[in-house]
């Protein structure tokens, strides 16, 4: 079957087992920078403090458990008025904290219809990773459509494309109404769309945790959903055109973080849209919704926005992908699982209290309040060799029954209003280990977004794992990029 239509097929179960677990333990160093960020909070009372004030008044963090605290204030200003932190927000960083310590050795379960690479070359996705990372930085050139021309030859998977079959290029986006290309791919007999993500991180944060509006018969993403309904105005006549002039050619609509989850929308209002899907189908058979079939009108997006709600990413499921790379937040963000994030954190504010209690006893050779002595000798001699090793061994112990207790507090997984990455999920695990002397291949899955893998994933690269330049390589090679292997070798 060739790239210009799809069926559920065309991404067929390579093996029948399961897929590996998909996370493992840390093997950089933010495990040690996270521990060490805990000692301190048990050791210097004025620790997280001082720490909650210098991430409101640095604007580069020097290390990526800084970072990431920084982009957790940053979300948790999104549900304030709704579900605001119970402790005061230098207090609630050390529940983030200690979720940051659960979610680097919890085990969640992916998906178990596993893939190779090549079937996911053969549906195209490699091509499409390097159109949706084309689009990008192309509003200051002198010409636009030449130098998204020049960024598609560029290697690996060089694609030839002469400046004038992109049809409309507007690099320039404004709100609610993202850049956007409309191309021919004449090798694949695609009507391509490709829609640009965010191109800032904050504004991306703040877009994709947006609030739920009815549509569709379902819930979309608000801001996302407008810009999707703006750019099928702005371009239905011209796909008709194309599609008119070129009978053979399917639609496909691409992009990267909002660009993703814009072209998923876009595929939804393409088939909603009678009268433009008879005409883009022509003589092939419309499938029914939720159907198996020849799909002239499909979606592929990398670290897809959480845009639809349960219904309707089921609904779009045969002809959506959301690509996702390993812990990328993006996908797993919308307001209810970071307001299920800030109960999950403030519980463990409690937990990581108890613990420093009982720690700081153990360090001064005591006995632990509601400790016996018998338990208790153990931990004092790990107490005096290894207090950190010993803080972890303890967080962990303790946190996992507080996790329990804040999910059973969280009944917004019932919510109709929670927002899922679109569609069918492909989910790329990187490796245990990213040495030179590991294997550098990646476990490639098929699943849905609607399950366990929208959950947040607190993990130290769950901000890298959003650049469209490592879906790419990725999507290209399916080994580790080779700036991992660069930061694993300078951590040795």
């Amino acid at each position: 079957m060739g790239c210009g239509a799809s069926s559920e097929a065309g991404l067929g179960v390579a093996n029948p087992t399961a897929a590996p677990a998909a996370s493992k333990p840390a093997t950089d160093g933010f495990m040690t920078d996270l521990l060490e960020f805990l000692f301190k909070a048990v050791t210097d009372e004025d620790f997280i403090e001082n720490l909650f004030q210098n991430l409101g008044s640095s604007d580069n963090p020097s290390t990526e458990v800084e970072k990431l605290l920084k982009a957790v204030i940053s979300i948790i200003e999104t549900v304030a008025s709704t579900t605001p932190p119970k402790h005061k927000m230098s207090e609630f960083l050390l529940g983030c904290l200690v979720a940051f310590l659960c979610h680097l050795t919890v085990k969640f379960k992916g998906p178990e219809k596993t893939l190779q690479l090549a079937t996911l070359q053969e549906a195209g996705y490699h091509l499409d990773a390097k159109w949706a990372d084309a689009v990008y930085d192309k509003d200051k050139c002198a010409d636009p459509r030449v130098a998204l021309a020049e960024s598609l030859s560029k290697q690996p998977f060089a694609i030839t494309i002469k400046p004038e079959d992109i049809v409309h290029f507007r690099p320039t986006s404004s709100l609610a109404k993202p850049a956007v290309a409309l191309a021919l791919d004449h090798s694949r007999q695609l009507i391509l769309v490709v829609v640009r993500g965010t191109a800032n991180f904050k504004d991306m944060l703040t877009d994709a945790a947006g609030a739920a509006r009815e549509w569709c018969g379902g819930y979309a993403h608000e801001m996302v959903s407008t810009g999707a309904k703006a750019i099928f105005e702005e371009l239905r006549s011209q796909i008709l055109d194309l599609k008119k002039a070129n009978p053979a050619y399917a639609v496909r609509t691409v992009g990267h973080s909002l660009g993703g989850g814009t072209a998923g929308c876009l595929a939804l209002l393409m088939h909603r849209d009678e009268e433009f899907a008879k005409a883009v189908y022509g003589d092939v058979t419309i499938p029914a919704k939720k159907a198996k079939g020849r799909y002239m009108i499909t979606s592929v997006g990398f670290g897809s926005a959480a845009v639809l709600s349960r219904d309707l990413t089921e609904e779009v499921h045969p002809y959506v992908t959301t690509v996702v790379h390993d812990s990328d937040l993006v996908p797993r963000l919308c307001l209810q699982n970071i307001s299920d994030l800030v109960v999950t954190a403030d519980v463990l504010v409690d937990v990581f209290k108890a613990v420093a209690k009982a720690l700081g006893s153990l360090i001064a050779g005591e006995t632990p309040e509601g400790m016996n002595d018998f338990e208790a000798i153990g931990m004092l001699a790990k107490a005096a060799t290894d207090p950190a090793g010993l803080l972890r061994e303890m967080l962990q112990e303790q946190a996992e029954a507080g996790i329990q207790d804040a999910v059973a507090a969280t009944l917004s997984r019932q919510d109709p209003k929670r927002l899922y990455a679109p569609g069918r999920l492909v989910l790329l695990t990187r490796p245990e280990s990213s040495s030179a002397a590991a294997s550098r291949a990646y476990s490639i899955a098929k699943g849905s977004m609607a399950t366990e893998a929208s959950e947040l994933l607190l993990r130290g690269s769950m901000l890298r794992d959003h650049s469209m330049e490592v879906y790419v390589h990725v999507c290209c090679t399916g080994e580790v990029h080779p700036g991992e292997l660069t930061k694993v070798a300078a951590a040795s």
